[in-house]
């Protein structure tokens, strides 16, 4: 675990490369088995329809034929994929390095980067294992774990998420000069 800051300071970002631990992977594993379950049930309701269109004549039989199968691979998707994904997916223990700038959030592993522009993001919540991303063009959120920060790391990422946030606000709700009326009284 390390830290490096640009010797700006907070304002122009900074890196961290964490480690994660294993309350952090639980985590992620409880939002993985969350996404799972919505497979399975998806695929639990398409089942059920597709069953009573068999009582049905013409091409709603046809449609029964067709969406049973797929409703029972969703449902399949779900219950199995979610403990899989984790065994397969051993690098999720790996060192993540994260990278705050004033545009955007990275995300960067071994086998992959991820970039989040700060336009994007609507709100970050803290919770003891992470800081939850929750962004306007993904249904998912991300996590920044904080598990294995430094107390003084922590505070700093803290600071710097509320001031680039509090940026992005201002400069959304920001009050534009009206133009003149003609009115000079």
């Amino acid at each position: 675990m390390g830290e490096r800051l640009s010797n700006t300071g907070l304002r122009n970002g900074f890196d961290l490369l964490v480690t994660p631990d294993a309350r952090f992977v639980r985590l992620l594993r409880r939002e993985l088995r969350r996404t799972s379950r919505l497979f399975a049930i998806a695929g639990l309701l398409l089942c059920v329809t597709s069953l009573g269109t068999f009582l049905a004549e013409g091409a709603w039989f046809f449609a029964g034929l067709f969406g049973f199968p797929f409703g029972v691979v969703w449902c399949l998707a779900g219950v199995i994929n979610g403990p899989l994904h984790v065994r397969r997916n051993p690098e999720i223990l790996a060192p993540l390095r994260y990278v705050f700038t004033a545009d955007a959030i990275e995300w960067h592993t071994v086998h992959a980067s991820l970039r989040v522009p700060w336009t994007t993001i609507r709100h970050v919540s803290r919770s003891r294992e992470a800081y939850r991303v929750d962004c306007a063009d993904q249904r998912e959120p991300r996590y920044l774990c904080r598990t294995t920060l430094t107390p003084d790391q922590d505070a700093r990422l803290a600071a710097y998420l509320d001031e680039r946030l509090a940026a992005r606000l201002a400069s959304k709700t920001s009050v534009q000069p009206s133009p003149p009326t003609g009115d000079s009284r």
